[in-house]
C-alpha cells in the first residue's frame, strides 16, 4: 500500500494513497451542526478533559522524519506525519503491525522523544483489503440493496474500502489505536476522514436506527425530508459516540494520549457550503485539538474578513479549547500554485489565526518554503506566555448557527447563511467590539448570563429550549440584537409560521416583500452595457428612512447619512406594527411593491433590551456594503447591551483586535491582540480572481487600548517588551488609556 514519505501535505497524502477516483466519494468537505435528537444516550453530552500538555501547544508541524531536527530547532511541540495504514489481524489476536512497519515507527518515535516533540501519527481511516474480504459487511453502504459487496476491495482504491464506524470496523479502528499507544508508545492520532457517510444502510446501522428510532432508514439523502434531516442528527451523535469511546480507550493506555485531528467547519469554503455534513459541529469537543485547513480563498477577494471568521469560529466550536489553523499557501486558484509565494504572507496567516484563539500549524512540505515554516513556528512560540491558557473575554456573543445553515438554508447556503454570519462578524471586527461567537449548544440560561448581548444573524432555526433560554435572559436584564428570520423555524427547519420570539421583537412575520414593478430606470450610459443578469442579481432593493432616537443619535452614522435617507440592498422581512409606535426605529420601503415597513424596532421586554431588523443590514454589509450597515449594525448590539465593554480599542479598521483573559501567578491578566490586517495591494488585481499575497505592512501608529473600571498597576507590549505608560481620562473618571506603539503586524497589549 503507498504511504506518504516527503510529500507532508495533507492533501499530497491524498493524492498518494488515493488517487483521482477516491476524491468523489471520501466525505473530506462537509460541516456539522445540531438538532433534535433521536438517540436513547442517558447521559446529557459532556466534553472531555484535554491533557495539560496539549494545552501548552503553541506550534505544530506536518513533515516526516528527516524533518524531525530542523523541525525541534524551530521550536516545533508537535509532528504529525502519516507511516502505518490499519493491520489485520490485531496484535492481541497475533497480529500487528509488519516487522519492517514497526522498525520505522520506533525509530520515528525515538526521534520524536528524544528532541521533546510529541507524535501525533495520522493514521489512514481504512480497513485493510484483507479485513474487508473477511468482513465485507463492515463496510459503508450506499444503498439498502447492499451494492457495495459486489465491490472486491482494492489495494489503491480507497472509495472500495470505506468503513462504517458505528459498527464493528469502528471497534476495530479504537484497538487498532489503542494498541499503537500500548506497544510504541504513539502520543496521538489524527484522521484525514472517519466523518460520516451522508447515509449507511449496512447491517450495524440498520439495527442501531430501528432500536433508537423504531423505523427504518431513511428511503434516500435528502434535506428536504424532515425524517432524514432527524436521522442526521442521530448518525452525528452515534459519531460522537465513537470517538468518547476511543478516547476513553486510549486514555486508558496512555492517559496523556491525544486526539489532535482534522475537523470540518470553516476552514476550507467547501466546509461552509457542503451538506449534508459529515461530522456534528460539537464532535470538536471530543477531539483533543481540532485542526483545520485553512485560507477560504473563494470568497477572500482582496482582503475580506471570511478567512479571520473561519479562524474565531473553530475557536468557537471547541468552547475557547486548544485548535489549530494550517495557512494553507495555495493562493491562486486555477491553478493552484506556491511558486511565488511571499514569506511575509506565511506570517501574516499565521500571525491572523493566533489573534483568533488559533495555535499555530505549518507544513515543512511546501517547496521552497521551509524557512517560513520556521519562522512561522518561532513567531508563534516567542508568543506563548500570554496564548496558552486564555480565555475570551465576555461581552457580546454572537450566535453561529449551524442548524440554520444545514437544516433552514441548506438549499442555498451562500443567500440564506453565510452573508448574515459573515456581515455581523465583519461589523464587530471592523467596529473592534468585543463580540465572540458561540453555538446552538451555548443558548442555555447558565451560559446566556455571561454575557451583556446575544446577536442572532438570521438565526432562523431554534428549539423551543433555546427560545425559552434567550426569552428568560432578557427578561432578567439581558440584551438582544436579532436580524431577519431569527426564530422563524423549530431546530430542523420546520416553519412554525410565526416568530417562536415575537413576543420579544414586538412584531409578527407577514412574509417576504414582492416586487412587481418593471425595472427601474438608469443612466442611459450604464444602461447600454447590462444584460439580463444584472436584473436577475437586481433584488432586495428599499429605501430606509428614520427621525429621531437615541439609537440613531450618532455623529458617525450622521456624517454618512446626512439625509437619514438611504438605499437598501439585501434580504427583508414584512412584519405587522407594533403596539407602541415609537418602537419603530427606522422604515423599510421596497422598490416598486409592498407598503412601508418597519425595519428597525428597538424596545424593552422584562429587565432587558431588544432590537429586531427586519432588514438585515448583517447580510447587506457582505453581499451590497455600505459603510451606515456597519455603523447601525454596531449602534443596535451597543444599544441592547446592558453595560458598554470595559475594554475598548481605538485603531483604524484594519486593526483587528480580540481580548483574552488569563490567570497570571494567581492575578488575572488582560491581554488584547492586535493585528495590522492592512494590504497595500488589495483590490489592484481582477476584482474576480485576486487574493492577497502581502509582501508588506504599513506599520500604523495612534493606537489607543482604554480599560474602564479595571484596577491595573502595569500595561505592556509583547513579544517586543515594551513598557506602556496608563494615563488617566480626567473626563472620565475609571477609564485607563494605554498608548500603543506603532503597530507593525501583532502585538499583544498586556494588562495586569
Amino acid at each position: 500500500m503507498p504511504l506518504l514519505s516527503d510529500s507532508v501535505t495533507r492533501r499530497g497524502f491524498l493524492a498518494t494513497a488515493a488517487g483521482a477516483a477516491l476524491v468523489s466519494q471520501l466525505p473530506l468537505r462537509l460541516a456539522g451542526a445540531e438538532g433534535s435528537s433521536l438517540s436513547n444516550r442517558a447521559e446529557p453530552f459532556a466534553p472531555l478533559p484535554v491533557p495539560g500538555w496539549v494545552r501548552r501547544v503553541t506550534s505544530m508541524a506536518f513533515g516526516s522524519l528527516a524533518d524531525v531536527a530542523e523541525m525541534a530547532d524551530a521550536g516545533v511541540q508537535v509532528l504529525h506525519t502519516n507511516l502505518v495504514w490499519p493491520y489485520d489481524p490485531l496484535r492481541r489476536d497475533g497480529g500487528g503491525l509488519s516487522a519492517d512497519d514497526a522498525a520505522r515507527l520506533k525509530e520515528l518515535v525515538a526521534a520524536c522523544h528524544q528532541r521533546e516533540v510529541k507524535l501525533s501519527l495520522g493514521l489512514p481511516p481504512f480497513p485493510s483489503v484483507s479485513l474487508v474480504e473477511k468482513h465485507p459487511d463492515w463496510r459503508v453502504f450506499h444503498d439498502a440493496e447492499g451494492s457495495i459487496l459486489k465491490t472486491p476491495p482494492v489495494e489503491d482504491n480507497l472509495g472500495t474500502r470505506i468503513g462504517c464506524n458505528l459498527g464493528p470496523w469502528g471497534d476495530y479502528l479504537i484497538e487498532v489505536c489503542a494498541e499503537l499507544v500500548e506497544d510504541y508508545n504513539v502520543d496521538g492520532f489524527s484522521f484525514d476522514g472517519n466523518y460520516h457517510p451522508a447515509i449507511c444502510y449496512c447491517p450495524a446501522c440498520q439495527a442501531a436506527y430501528q432500536a433508537d428510532a423504531h423505523k427504518p432508514l431513511p428511503a434516500k439523502v435528502d434535506l428536504n425530508d424532515v425524517e432524514y434531516r432527524r436521522y442526521l442528527v442521530w448518525r452525528g451523535e452515534r459519531l460522537e459516540d465513537h470517538y468518547r469511546r476511543m478516547q476513553v480507550r486510549i486514555k486508558q493506555a496512555n492517559p496523556d494520549a491525544a486526539i489532535m485531528t482534522w475537523t470540518v467547519n470553516a476552514g476550507r469554503y467547501g466546509h461552509l457550503l457542503h451538506s449534508p455534513r459529515a461530522m456534528p459541529t460539537r464532535l470538536n469537543l471530543l477531539f483533543d485539538l481540532p485542526m483545520q485547513e485553512w485560507w477560504l480563498d473563494e470568497t477572500n477577494f482582496g482582503a475580506s474578513i471570511a478567512p479571520t471568521f473561519g479562524a474565531a469560529y473553530l475557536h468557537a466550536v471547541t468552547g475557547g479549547r486548544p485548535c489549530a489553523s494550517e495557512p494553507y499557501l495555495m493562493s491562486r486558484g486555477n491553478p493552484y500554485g506556491t511558486h511565488s509565494f511571499p514569506k511575509h504572507e506565511r506570517l501574516a496567516r499565521t500571525l491572523l489565526a493566533l489573534t483568533h484563539g488559533n495555535v499555530s500549524a505549518q507544513s515543512f512540505g511546501w517547496p521552497g518554503h521551509r524557512d517560513s515554516a520556521a519562522q512561522a513556528c518561532r513567531e508563534g512560540n516567542r508568543r506563548a506566555p500570554w496564548i496558552t491558557n486564555a480565555q475570551p473575554l465576555r461581552w457580546g456573543a454572537m450566535l453561529v448557527s449551524e442548524q440554520t445553515r444545514q437544516f433552514y438554508a441548506y438549499r442555498n447556503i451562500p443567500e440564506l447563511f453565510l452573508p448574515h454570519v459573515f456581515g455581523a462578524f465583519r461589523a464587530a471586527i471592523e467596529e473592534h467590539l468585543p463580540l465572540r461567537l458561540v453555538n446552538d449548544w451555548d443558548i442555555t440560561p447558565e451560559e446566556l448570563r455571561k454575557y451583556q448581548v446575544l446577536l442572532l444573524p438570521n438565526a432562523a432555526a431554534l428549539s423551543d429550549s433555546q427560545v425559552s433560554a434567550i426569552r428568560e435572559y432578557v427578561r432578567n436584564g439581558g440584551g438582544l440584537a436579532a436580524t431577519g428570520e431569527s426564530s422563524l423555524c423549530d431546530e430542523i427547519g420546520q416553519p412554525r409560521g410565526d416568530f417562536a420570539l415575537a413576543d420579544l421583537f414586538g412584531v409578527s412575520f407577514r412574509g417576504r416583500p414582492q416586487t412587481t414593478s418593471s425595472p427601474a430606470p438608469l443612466d442611459e450610459n450604464f444602461a447600454r452595457h447590462l444584460d439580463e443578469r444584472y436584473w436577475q442579481e437586481r433584488v432586495g432593493v428599499a429605501t430606509l428612512s428614520w427621525g429621531e432616537h437615541p439609537l440613531l443619535d450618532d455623529e458617525r452614522l450622521r456624517e454618512l447619512v446626512p439625509t437619514r435617507n438611504v438605499l437598501f440592498r439585501g434580504p427583508q422581512v414584512l412584519t405587522t406594527e407594533p403596539q407602541e409606535p415609537t418602537e419603530v426605529v427606522c422604515r423599510l420601503q421596497p422598490e416598486g411593491g409592498s407598503a412601508a415597513s418597519p425595519a428597525l424596532i428597538a424596545r424593552s421586554f422584562g429587565r432587558g433590551k431588544v432590537i429586531y431588523l427586519a432588514a438585515a443590514l448583517d447580510a447587506a454589509l457582505w453581499s451590497y456594503s455600505f459603510p451606515y450597515q456597519r455603523r447601525m449594525l454596531a449602534r443596535a448590539v451597543e444599544w441592547a447591551a446592558t453595560a458598554p465593554p470595559d475594554i475598548r480599542v481605538i485603531a483604524p479598521m484594519c486593526v483587528q483586535a480580540t481580548f483574552f483573559e488569563q490567570s497570571h501567578e494567581g492575578r488575572p491578566r488582560l491581554v488584547v491582540h492586535l493585528f495590522n490586517n492592512v494590504n497595500t495591494a488589495a483590490h489592484h488585481g481582477l476584482p474576480a480572481a485576486e487574493a492577497p499575497l502581502r509582501e508588506e505592512t504599513i506599520p500604523i501608529a495612534g493606537i489607543r487600548v482604554e480599560f474602564h473600571n479595571h484596577s491595573l498597576q502595569r500595561c505592556r507590549v509583547e513579544p517586543e517588551g515594551i513598557e506602556v505608560p496608563l494615563r488617566s481620562d480626567a473626563a472620565r473618571p475609571g477609564v485607563l488609556i494605554a498608548d500603543v506603539p506603532a503597530l507593525a503586524r501583532h502585538s499583544l497589549v498586556v494588562a495586569e
